[in-house]
């Protein structure tokens, strides 16, 4: 939560100190690194964690997971670096400096894929911490740039800054990890040399459990992506992305919530067993939770917009209804992680692929209708596919509760 504060402090004073185009010019960067590693992480960041886990459970050489997540990430490290070059470059010749933001863009990518899995082992070590300190870290890095930094600087050089804090995170993770390794007096962990059969059997594995993140994600992450460059290629270019941008960092801020109270309705859901009527109450009963919790954050966004818009440039004046929407959106995500951690509990992931690839097809082709979007138009778009993918998981969860509730009662 402290660096999600700094987060928001970091972003409020780039808003505040450096110009709209600037702002909306590093944020379309970002979109872009951020839909790139979607695809060329390789779904790197669940199927360590799953694989460690279920390496750790039942006393297995970590050894062989770890250096073939290594070489996955190194895999995507490259394939980032091809596809930014290839794919990308065309749509990043409107930015300030064309050739240093495809260069930006490259290390930022890569350095999200590091993270990822960095993260991953982290949270499968239960060194989780880490992970937290590491964004405190990153967040206030950027911070200190946007109070320091000159207020003339490109979106492309704040894209910079952005990379600096992101290798100080990784940099501080890897070490993290690597003490932690020293530490820990397992076999399993100290094991050295493994056999080059076992990684490549390891890396196959990790594969594998990513190819469906690798869909969902990548298209998700593409709908996002694709909302911003209708908009940067519009009229309003780069001042109004940054507007969209506002609405984009409220919607960050408050998808965040579900991570603070998901190990409480896990813990519930797993202490319920095979109950299935006691776990469907659970999730119905915590989604009330959630409501309360969303009007309060929905309310909250729309007074810090309201009072917080006139410390910003006159452009931004147009921000609080983008930011509302935005909101909306932002809760819609929200109250959807009830049948969420139910199915995930269920072990049927198969549901939440089918919710999330939808909501990010309707953006899609929502997006593609139009030759340029405005930011309130960009941001109703994904409150529409945010609320279609919470529609949907509701309706798998009424029909799959409903259905082992009557052959229990019909056998």
């Amino acid at each position: 939560m402290c660096g999600r504060v700094l987060n928001a402090l970091g972003m409020f004073l780039a808003l505040q100190r450096f110009a709209p185009t600037t702002f909306g010019e590093m944020s379309y960067l970002q979109a872009t690194a951020v839909s790139t590693v979607g695809f060329c992480s390789f779904g790197i960041d669940l199927s360590m964690n799953a694989e460690l886990t279920r390496k750790l459970r039942n006393s297995l050489p970590l050894a062989p997971t770890v250096l073939a997540g290594c070489v996955v990430a190194a895999c995507g490290l490259i394939f980032a670096g091809l596809v930014v070059s290839t794919l990308f470059a065309s749509q990043l010749r409107t930015m300030s400096s064309p050739a240093l933001a495809v260069l930006a863009v490259c290390v930022f990518a890569s350095f999200q894929i590091l993270t990822s899995l960095c993260n991953a082992m982290a949270f499968a070590l239960n060194a989780n911490v880490n992970v937290g300190i590491a964004y405190i870290l990153s967040s206030g890095i950027f911070v200190l740039f946007a109070i320091f930094g000159s207020a003339g600087v490109s979106g492309v050089e704040l894209m910079f800054f952005q990379v600096a804090s992101q290798i100080a995170a990784v940099s501080y993770m890897a070490i993290s990890l690597w003490i932690f390794k020293s530490r820990m007096n397992r076999p399993s962990v100290a094991q050295s040399r493994p056999h080059i059969r076992d990684v490549a059997t390891e890396v196959k594995t990790l594969l594998s459990y990513g190819t469906k993140q690798i869909l969902v994600v990548s298209v998700w992450t593409f709908s996002q992506w694709l909302i911003q460059r209708k908009i940067i290629f519009g009229d309003g270019g780069a001042s109004e992305n940054a507007v969209y941008s506002v609405g984009n960092q409220i919607f960050n801020m408050m998808s965040f919530i579900p991570t603070i109270i998901t190990p409480l309705i896990v813990t519930k859901l797993a202490a319920a067993g095979s109950d299935v009527a006691l776990r469907r109450s659970i999730s119905l009963r915590s989604l009330r939770l959630f409501g309360l919790i969303v009007i309060v954050a929905c309310a909250g966004a729309f007074l810090g917009l309201h009072f917080g818009t006139p410390y910003l440039p006159p452009r931004y004046a147009a921000a609080v209804l983008t930011g509302f929407i935005a909101s909306l959106a932002a809760a819609s995500q929200v109250m959807k992680t009830p049948f969420s951690l139910y199915f995930l509990s269920e072990l049927k992931t198969s549901r939440e692929i089918a919710s999330s690839f939808a909501g990010a097809a309707f953006m899609i082709l929502a997006t593609s209708l139009f030759l340029q979007l405005t930011p309130n138009q960009g941001t109703t778009i994904r409150l529409i596919g945010c609320a279609l993918q919470t529609l949907l998981l509701l309706g798998f969860f009424l029909v799959e509760t409903r259905r082992v509730r009557l052959k229990m009662e019909f056998p």
